[in-house]
């Protein structure tokens, strides 16, 4: 018998199977590039430098002036107003801050003091005083929360979500005038000073957060790497924040500013040691790198004419069909003592695969070899496929990661010829000796600058530590952050 609730279950349970396979092709598209993790001692850092902004910004507290009337036995109503405050000095004891796990950041500070000077003056029936004041603010304690957030399209977002302060003792001495008013005035006003010093503490406390936030917001999501490349820092997930840590996702994307493209492998997915030695752990996924070798590609860039002034004097060999009539024999037949050129370009956008403690580079290119006649446009002789296999090391290169290449395997074969068929087995020995002493030195000394991390503006990373783990490069690093 048909039962209606069973085929609603029945259809609840496909959507549900297939919400559940949306999401998970969804996590997969978002795995990232780029992992970030602040650690502890980080955090610490962190607290330092934003301890000395928020003292630099109670310094300037605007703290508002204070008015009002109150009437007093035999002596009747008195107008009071304390202007000009302006703090003096400020100490703001000890600080302590921790990560708040899915939520954000704890402060608290304690016990902090401050001296404000300001003006006071009383109107009371006939009498008119005025002078200076001087107030001691003691046994503060200030707690605060932050929130850190994602907002879902690629950005960090900071807010301030609790703050709370504390003054344990308010001392004041009046200059100037009658002493016994002073006394009766501070002891009406202290609640209300109270109130006021509170009230502004977390109010600045909050501008800082707001700051914080329009700094985070003016961070491109991209970096321009050069004019035909560049870099997608954007996040792709809400930070996770853990007692230890908060971790951050990156795209980590090399894109062309001209087609942006995607990069048809998505990243495989990998996990950050857990260590608290430095301030920053950094993962860089093979991804990126394949992302940048499939840019550049895509663009042309990975092309090379070698004509003979470019090779090194001392080399035997020369760009001259004389020269390969060893290697072609029908080459100097057709083309008798002419000048040559070669064409190195990749056929395929290069590879590179991290292994535990090596970098595997796969570089699958082809030479195409000319003669240049006199007076005559270039004519193609053969080609050649030429594939290349590198091991590499990687280093730090100020803000950027460095690398070099060392060959481990190079083969060559014949893909086409015009000049007739040839054996390629010496022109394979003399290429791997060229490749060795003269193409990849020019290869690393462009590798040499690296590629940037990317971090805050006024941020430099100390003491790099470079790890290669399977699927990505490892990155420990301390953070410096300075004008």
């Amino acid at each position: 018998m048909f039962n209606p609730s069973h085929s609603r279950a029945r259809r609840s349970l496909k959507m549900l199977w297939v919400l559940v396979m949306l999401l998970g092709i969804r996590t997969e598209a978002l795995a990232p590039g780029i992992k970030a993790e602040i650690t502890l001692k980080g955090l610490d850092y962190g607290k330092e430098v934003g301890m000395e902004f928020l003292n630099s910004a109670l310094l300037k507290l605007s703290i508002p002036d204070l008015k009002g009337s109150y009437s007093i036995p035999l002596v009747g109503p008195v107008e009071w107003a304390m202007t000009g405050f302006q703090v003096k000095a400020l100490n703001l004891g000890e600080s302590l801050i921790a990560f708040v796990p899915n939520s954000g950041l704890k402060l608290s500070m304690g016990p902090a003091e401050a001296e404000v000077d300001g003006h006071w003056s009383v109107v009371a029936s006939l009498i008119r005083d005025s002078g200076t004041l001087s107030l001691n603010v003691r046994d503060v304690t200030l707690a605060v929360q932050v929130g850190v957030h994602w907002n879902g399209a690629g950005r960090l977002v900071v807010s301030s979500e609790g703050c709370s302060s504390h003054i344990g003792r308010l001392e004041v001495t009046f200059h100037g005038g009658a002493s016994w008013l002073y006394n009766i005035f501070f002891e009406v006003l202290e609640d209300l000073i109270r109130k006021q010093l509170n009230s502004k503490l977390c109010e600045s406390i909050g501008n800082a957060v707001q700051t914080l936030e329009r700094t985070l917001q003016t961070i491109p999501e991209s970096r321009h790497i050069s004019p035909l490349a560049d870099l997608n820092c954007s996040l792709v997930a809400a930070p996770l924040i853990m007692e230890q840590s908060i971790e951050l996702d990156f795209k980590g994307e090399f894109y062309s500013p001209a087609s942006h493209k995607e990069f048809p492998v998505p990243p495989a997915p990998f996990s950050l040691w857990k260590q608290n030695d430095h301030m920053l752990l950094l993962g860089v996924s093979d991804f990126v790198a394949n992302s940048a070798a499939f840019v550049y590609y895509q663009a042309g860039a990975l092309s090379r004419t070698f004509n003979d002034s470019q090779i090194p004097k001392w080399f035997p060999i020369r760009l001259n069909t004389k020269n390969f009539k060893n290697f072609v024999p029908e080459l100097q037949k057709r083309f008798p003592n002419t000048t040559m050129a070669l064409k190195i370009f990749a056929r395929l956008p290069p590879r590179l695969q991290s292994q535990s403690g090596a970098l595997k580079v796969v570089l699958p290119g082809a030479l195409q070899a000319f003669v240049l006649p006199k007076g005559n446009s270039a004519v193609p002789v053969f080609l050649l496929d030429m594939d290349t296999e590198a091991s590499g090391q990687v280093f730090a290169s100020g803000k950027n990661i460095g690398a070099s290449l060392k060959l481990t395997n190079f083969s060559l074969t014949l893909a086409h010829s015009d000049v007739g068929p040839f054996q390629v087995d010496k022109l394979e020995m003399l290429m791997n000796v060229a490749l060795k002493l003269v193409i990849l030195p020019k290869i690393n000394r462009k590798l040499k600058n690296g590629f940037p991390l990317p971090t805050l503006p006024k941020a430099s990373l100390q003491d790099m530590v470079i790890n290669i783990e399977e699927g990505f490069l490892a990155i420990a690093t301390d953070v410096h952050y300075g004008a």
